[in-house]
């Protein structure tokens, strides 16, 4: 199989965006802000270009990170809805081990069962869950060492 490697395709102190293979990654590191959520649409945009059908979206939210206000969220499920199924797969991860986060991810999770989604949709408290659930919607091995790059890079910039 041949060696894919994560490739940063933007940088910026809020967001970070990633690919690696068929999976685009968004590391949200500050609170989300309309100009920073069209960077992540359209990242996203151009791989299921790319691998319709098959594109997986990675979303990591920092545990600093400030919960988006409402015409992000709103852009945030039409993006996701929008691409139909064209993704493969959707894993959120809502980093933390606090109160907060684990309501977080349990009233996120209610709101996707209510609003049906094209693509298989789930929340996680750690990228290497969040990796292992999207290897089951990718060929065998193509995710392999995912969590670990990513985890590499997040050192990197500190």
């Amino acid at each position: 199989m041949m060696r894919v490697e994560l490739t940063l395709t933007h940088v910026h102190a809020g967001l970070v965006m990633a690919s690696y293979g068929q999976v685009c990654v968004a590391l949200w590191r500050s609170k989300p802000t309309l100009e920073l959520f069209e960077v992540q649409r359209a990242e996203l945009a151009a791989g299921v270009a790319r691998h319709a059908g098959r594109q997986l979206f990675l979303c990591i939210v920092e545990a600093k990170a400030d919960p988006p206000d409402q015409p992000v969220r709103s852009a945030s499920a039409q993006m996701i809805s929008g691409h139909g199924r064209n993704l493969a797969g959707c894993a959120c991860v809502i980093e933390g081990s606090g109160f907060r986060s684990a309501l977080t991810r349990t009233v996120l999770t209610g709101i996707t069962l209510l609003v049906r989604q094209p693509a298989p949709y789930r929340f996680f408290e750690s990228t290497s869950v969040a990796c292992g659930w999207l290897a089951t919607r990718a060929p065998p091995g193509a995710l392999a060492g995912l969590a670990e790059r990513i985890a590499g890079a997040r050192a990197q910039l500190g």
